[in-house]
């Protein structure tokens, strides 16, 4: 016995599909408020939950949009639309993608993208601010619906973001941020996962801590500030000779000088260089995953014990890391969700485009993840 699809319909769909196709066929324009709950319950014979429902529907698709204390509003979509759905096309500018962090982050911003029917370009950059420049140029010559941007290092890609805030093109950083920048954020608290590092080692008996510090960045800023923190409530005096920048590193080749992020490489040399020294740090956090895994291999060239002798702490919990033959003890960064929100918040940011612009700051919480790199706490 076949069933018409029409014996099932709910009672809110006449509503929904009515106002999806006013949308659709203009008759309902971007801005445009809607009718009230109470006025669809009146005049379509439905409940109030049942109007609330169809309206639910609609924001789902991108094609409605709430605003608390004001109504519902027809949402701004600015490349038409498909299926029902809203459809628009944006740019996400990575520095890398040959990095496993990056790329979890991009599956992320895919995954969402695919919620809203956004049609996603991928540029990077490879670690090159020049190239950077030229992909925000990109976006601003197509006039892009939005924007995602994982910066690199510094600040030679301000004037190019300041251009997009001028032409009103939404978009989103992720990691790194400005001070002098009003605009949206997604990141993690990494002034706690810094702390959280340090303390671990502390607590399993490390008094000579060491940080391996990144390229100059927000990110790494913060967690910075937390390994100095953790070092002044526990009492351990701090040392500048136990820190060691990138950019401390003279002898690399020029062409890792525009490199987003330091990586095995520069771990192992800067942790080679504090082997070499009078007294050696007994403990170590490595502010990514990457130069913890260099500082890993220049330890054990010195035929010094992990974590005997030296522990160590990364930051990120790469993919891999569960199947490394001594897994790391890293600060865990929800690299999908990261991805995930970013996305999220851009879509956001263009139904909204033509109110007036409040910037979503968001910051995730990170977790500490033990593997066999440090002591046992005792």
């Amino acid at each position: 016995m076949i069933t018409c699809k029409k014996e099932i319909v709910h009672v809110y769909e006449r509503f929904e599909m009515d106002t999806e196709e006013q949308i659709l066929s203009g008759s309902l324009k971007a801005g445009d408020c809607i009718i009230s709950e109470n006025e669809a319950a009146e005049r379509y014979g439905i409940s109030r939950r049942s109007a609330r429902t169809a309206i639910e529907h609609l924001i789902a698709k991108g094609l409605l949009i709430r605003r608390p204390g004001k109504g519902t509003f027809v949402a701004a979509l600015t490349a038409g639309s498909r299926a029902g759905f809203a459809s628009y096309s944006a740019t996400v500018i990575l520095p890398d993608l040959s990095d496993t962090f990056l790329l979890t982050v991009c599956e992320g911003i895919q995954e969402a993208a695919g919620k809203y029917n956004c049609d996603l370009i991928i540029k990077t950059s490879h670690g090159d601010i020049a190239r950077e420049n030229q992909n925000i140029r990109y976006c601003l010559q197509r006039r892009e619906s939005g924007v995602i941007v994982f910066p690199n290092y510094g600040r030679g890609n301000l004037e190019s973001l300041l251009k997009l805030k001028e032409m009103r093109i939404p978009f989103v950083l992720i990691d790194r941020k400005f001070v002098d920048l009003e605009t949206n954020y997604i990141g993690v608290d990494n002034a706690s996962g810094g702390y959280m590092a340090c303390e671990h080692l502390i607590k399993t008996g490390c008094r000579k801590i060491a940080h391996l510090y990144g390229t100059n960045g927000s990110a790494n800023d913060e967690r910075l500030d937390g390994y100095r923190r953790a070092l002044s409530d526990y009492g351990i005096p701090g040392s500048e000779k136990f820190i060691r920048r990138f950019s401390d590193l003279k002898n690399l080749k020029d062409s890792r000088a525009t490199r987003f992020e330091p990586d095995m490489e520069g771990g192992y040399e800067n942790m080679k260089f504090l082997l070499a020294q009078k007294e050696i740090p007994d403990g170590v956090f490595a502010g990514n995953d990457y130069q913890a895994l260099g500082a890993l291999r220049a330890i054990r060239e010195a035929g010094l014990q992990i974590p005997g002798d030296v522990s160590v702490v990364g930051f990120d919990e790469l993919r891999f890391n569960n199947y490394l033959e001594q897994p790391l003890t890293t600060i865990r960064q929800p690299q999908m969700e990261i991805g995930r929100k970013a996305m999220d918040i851009l879509h956001q940011a263009i139904l909204e485009k033509d109110d007036p612009f409040t910037p979503r700051i968001v910051k995730l919480p990170v977790s500490l993840v033990i593997g066999k790199t440090t002591r046992e706490l005792p």
